[in-house]
């Protein structure tokens, strides 16, 4: 499959999971990356990024935001729930994660995107941080 996949996961502060860029750990968006040719469903591939970057196993994920770019890469932006606690390989996966605002998401490379998944939230009545 060529695309992305998103995911957004809450916790009951109403704060975002965020994930650094590799190389600027002062510049967070959401979880997940691209989708490898392994991956037969954009869920599947969010579940296996959002183990990979964090640790946490997803599930119950829900489309919230479907974007096709100039390219032609498809984004999927999931909402689901979670279990497990934080912990990944630093080694493989050299990045920071944490429990952000939207805010601080919208400030950041994907920024736009993000701003775009934050009002698709807001309408379907989740209260955020």
């Amino acid at each position: 499959m060529i695309g992305t996949v998103q995911i957004v996961l809450l916790n009951k502060k109403g704060e975002v999971l965020g994930v650094s860029r590799k190389t600027d750990h002062n510049d967070f968006g959401l979880v997940g990356g691209s989708l490898e040719d392994y991956d037969k469903t954009p869920e599947e591939g969010a579940i296996r990024e959002a183990f990979e970057e964090t640790g946490l196993k997803i599930n119950n994920l829900q489309l919230i935001f479907l974007k096709v770019s100039r390219d032609g890469r498809t984004g999927w932006t999931f909402l689901a729930d979670y279990e497990g606690d934080i912990n990944f390989d630093f080694e493989k996966e050299p990045h920071v994660v944490k429990w952000t605002t939207f805010s601080e998401l919208i400030r950041g490379s994907f920024g736009h995107w993000n701003l775009q998944v934050y009002q698709c939230l807001t309408n379907l009545g989740k209260t955020l941080a």
